[in-house]
This record gives structure tokens, sequence and C-alpha cells, in this order.
């Protein structure tokens, strides 16, 4: 099916993407990558009058990894599997990236673009949200930051509001102190959405945090799970216990979800527990 006609902007810095964005409102969407937005327009599920491309605003295109990660509004899952820096958190987001579809989609779709986004089954809202990451914003009413936790509202729901530009996502300096992490991405075939997914990380702190994604209406925290596990020395629980107490979280945070849905995220839960626990990358 094809694209719906539509007028192409392309602002080359910042102030004048920003213009157009005030200007246009509602009758305009943001493109960085497309791999969700032009899907969208071809099913006729959105028909914006206009598109702003943000891809030749040169400062949204830089991947800075110090003193704290900050990807811009065009920076592509492959620019974060390329990314070279050393590093146990610089392992996970490459190993991260490199899961998501196949590289033609990777070398278009946006890491940004997935948060804004917000399809529970997406990769980025689950890794970014476990980091405690934050979304910057900026209209010609000014900028502002807002925590991704606070910024995924639900599922397909983003706090952005009809003037704005979603600029970048930025890690604390606190997530390159990341010791172990595991993680499990289950899907039907090869490339696909993940049916279920899960992360396990433990900071310098020696506090572990787990995660699951690809849940509606979005990632979802297992303290209890995370409590589990032991911060130094000790022995992993069996996996059994790690999914028994995944399971138990599951049912009761959401509890819509189908109870072998939840059985399988509560495995995927244990799965990655024991691969960020023996050091081995998902």
């Amino acid at each position: 099916m094809k694209l719906p006609p539509f007028a192409l902007h392309v602002p080359r810095t910042l102030d004048e993407a920003l213009a157009l964005r005030a200007a246009l409102g509602s009758d305009a969407k943001v493109l960085a990558g497309g791999q969700s937005l032009l899907p969208m327009m071809r099913y006729r599920m959105l028909r914006p009058y206009a598109l702003i491309d943000i891809t030749r605003v040169e400062s949204l295109a830089r991947l800075d990894t110090a003193p704290a990660v900050r990807m811009g509004a065009a920076v592509t899952h492959a620019d974060v599997e390329r990314c070279e820096r050393a590093g146990a958190l610089f392992d996970l987001l490459r190993a991260h990236a490199a899961e998501i579809a196949f590289l033609p989609v990777r070398s278009r779709g946006t890491v940004v673009g997935s948060l804004v986004h917000a399809d529970p089954a997406g990769d980025w809202p689950l890794l970014l949200t476990a980091l405690d990451a934050t979304v910057e914003l900026a209209s010609l009413r000014g900028r502002r930051a807002v925590a991704l936790r606070d910024f995924i509202r639900g599922a397909m729901d983003s706090d952005v509001q009809v003037d704005e530009i979603a600029l970048a996502a930025t890690l604390p300096e606190r997530a390159s102190g990341l010791v172990r992490w595991g993680r499990c991405k289950l899907m039907h075939r090869a490339g696909e959405f993940a049916s279920a997914s899960a992360l396990a990380l433990q900071g310098a702190d020696g506090q572990w945090a787990c995660w699951l994604g690809a849940i509606d209406p979005g990632p979802l925290a297992l303290p209890a799970t995370a409590a589990r596990l032991p911060a130094a020395g000790g022995l992993l629980p069996p996996r059994r216990d790690i999914a028994a107490s995944a399971l138990d979280e599951i049912l009761a945070a959401r509890p819509h979800v189908d109870p072998l849905a939840a059985s399988r995220h509560a495995q995927a839960m244990a799965r990655a527990a024991e691969q960020a626990w023996q050091g081995v990358a998902a």
C-alpha cells in the first residue's frame, strides 16, 4: 500500500525544526527513522499532512558516551551496535541493539523514536527504563527533561506535547558502574518483536534490578525477585525459585496477563538472572 500524500520538511538546524513543529502543530509528525511511523501511514492509521525530517540536524545525530551516555534523536540502533566504548554498560547496549529486527531496520530505526512510539513490545523502552533514562524535549516554549518511567504513559502513549520534539535519551552517570547484566528475549521468529523479554542488572552497589518487557502496558519492575538475588558471593537461587517469584509478582501487578504468557515472562526472567550471574550475555 502506498503512502498518502504529505508535505516533507527537512530542517538543517534545531531552531528551524522547532519553528516548523510550532507552526504545523498537530498536522505534522516528526520523522527520524520512520520504521513505525511510515507503516502506520501506509495502513492509514495515521494521516499527517506534513512530516518534519530531523535526520539532517547534526546535533541530533550525536552519540555521547562520557561522562554520561546521551543518544540524540537521530541516533540509530546500528549506531549503538557499532559503539566501540569498552565496559559492561556498552556491552549491554551493543547486545541489546544487535538483536533488534534486521540490519536494514537497525540502520534506519532510532532509539528515541522507539521511546516516543512506546510500543510495549519495543526493545528500548525496557532497557532504558531499567537504566533510569531521562528523555529531553524541546519546543519554542523551552526545554524539559522527563524520567522515562513517567514519559511512557501507557501502550503507544508518550508524553510529547504537540509542539515538542524529543531531542535525546540520557542515562545517569551511575549506569556506567554496571557490574553484571543478563537479558533474555523470546521471539516466535528471528527479527520479530519479543513475546517475552527480561533484564537482570547488578549495579556497582551490588544491588540487583529485575525488569520485564513486552508486557502491556509497559515495562514492569520485579523488586521482590531482585531481592532474592545475592549481592555478592553466595549462591544464585534455583531457576524454578526465581521463576516462581517472578510469576507471583507478574500476576499481582498485571492480573490481566494471560497465565501462560505470565509463565513465559517468568521463565525469561529466570534465564536472564542466570546469565547475569554466570557472566554470559544472551
